[in-house]
């Protein structure tokens, strides 16, 4: 059977949660009780997204910027890059994040065309940041993030999964082969409810 790699971005690929670092800089409001709203399932990922980014009215150009300056990667991203190209195995960067910034640091890192990435299209206006998300395949999906390891399982294919915060747990209990970012609160979330799941601080 043949294999599909899904890796979460912020936090997973890079060392910096780029969204939650221009949440922190940048929000006019309270942009963590979404976050509280969504651990708690009163409100779903996109809602979380929209509300928050109503709050951050900053252009795009500065934003990408900021990001440039501060962000690092976790070791070792082009090999599982070279590997999944060599064997031919999809290789998705699946995000809750922004997709314009996501796009300017894979594109520095020359990543931008040896990967595919799925994420909500996200828009920097004078009125907040609005998202579009896309349309989900399977009706019980919860995000573009398990909905893509239903989609790759339907397609025959068993599926790893990579990344650290609550917004992956739900495709990451989906996934044939989970994998978590040592020390990250999706490992402690993984222990709690007896997901197994490898830690790892790399990609090698």
């Amino acid at each position: 059977m043949s294999l599909a790699v899904l890796c979460d971005f912020d936090g997973t690929i890079t060392l910096t949660d780029t969204y939650e670092y221009v949440l922190r800089k940048f929000a006019q409001g309270d942009w963590r009780i979404f976050d509280d709203q969504y651990e708690r399932g009163e409100i779903t990922l996109q809602e979380c997204l929209r509300k928050q980014g109503s709050l951050v009215k900053t252009p795009e150009m500065l934003l990408v910027a900021e990001l440039e300056r501060v962000t690092g990667f976790r070791p070792n991203f082009d090999k599982l890059i070279g590997y999944c190209r060599t064997n031919r195995i999809p290789l998705l960067v699946v995000s809750a994040g922004l997709d314009f910034t996501i796009k300017h640091l894979l594109r520095l890192k020359g990543w931008d065309r040896l990967v595919r990435l799925c994420a909500a299209k996200a828009q920097s206006t004078p009125e907040g940041i609005r998202f579009t998300f896309p349309r989900l395949r399977d009706k019980t999906s919860l995000s573009v993030k398990d909905d893509l390891v239903k989609h790759y399982k339907k397609k025959g294919r068993r599926v790893a999964y990579v990344g650290d915060g609550v917004r992956d747990i739900h495709a990451l209990r989906e996934a044939d082969f989970p994998f978590v970012i040592k020390g990250s609160k999706l490992a402690g979330l993984c222990r709690q409810q007896n997901i197994p799941a490898r830690e790892i601080n790399d990609f090698q």
